[in-house]
């Protein structure tokens, strides 16, 4: 069977975004395109934007509105044909159950993407796009409401190794990436 649809899920800081360019970079024999809950929440206002990430104020977002319509996104970009690397912070079994429910239809492979709280908060406080309390926070919620093909941790292990880890893992199941 074919996998179309790879998700990642993780605290903020554990490497996601960082695992699927390597991923993509891996994956070469076709193209994957790269879809992340940041990307649809970068087309926020800045005003709005910085609220969230400097102050993490989410008041003036409905996230569950923001979520659904990338769901959307991808289920779309994934219905044209087109292979794609999803990440974001899945916090809720409701948030798990909303993508197992818009990705239905698809082959999906998921990850869970760990790392030690301590290195999560290095990372964070030298990246200035999150708070240590979203850090924190995303360590306690994620990776734990889906069902994964495969977990793995960031902690000390490069991007490349993750990434090779991942990509043999969904060769070794027969799966046609």
């Amino acid at each position: 069977m074919i996998k179309h649809l790879i998700v990642l899920d993780g605290p903020s800081g554990a490497g996601k975004t960082s695992l699927a360019r390597e991923l993509q970079e891996q994956l070469l024999n076709d193209n994957w395109l790269y879809f992340s809950l940041d990307t649809f929440t970068s087309t926020l206002p800045v005003s709005v934007l910085a609220q969230c990430q400097s102050e993490n104020d989410w008041q003036d977002v409905d996230s569950s509105t923001l979520l659904q319509n990338a769901l959307l996104c991808v289920d779309t970009l994934l219905k044209a044909g087109n292979n794609v690397i999803f990440d974001s912070v899945i916090s809720t079994s409701k948030r798990a159950l909303q993508i197992d429910l818009a990705f239905e239809q698809h082959d999906r492979f998921y990850v869970g993407v760990h790392c030690e709280l301590s290195e999560l908060e290095r990372r964070v406080a030298a990246r200035n796009d999150r708070t240590i309390e979203q850090a924190r926070h995303s360590f306690a919620t994620a990776p734990m409401h889906l069902i994964y093909d495969l977990e793995i941790d960031s902690t000390s292990t490069s991007v490349k190794e993750l990434a090779t880890i991942v990509a043999a893992t969904i060769y070794e199941q027969k799966h046609d990436v």
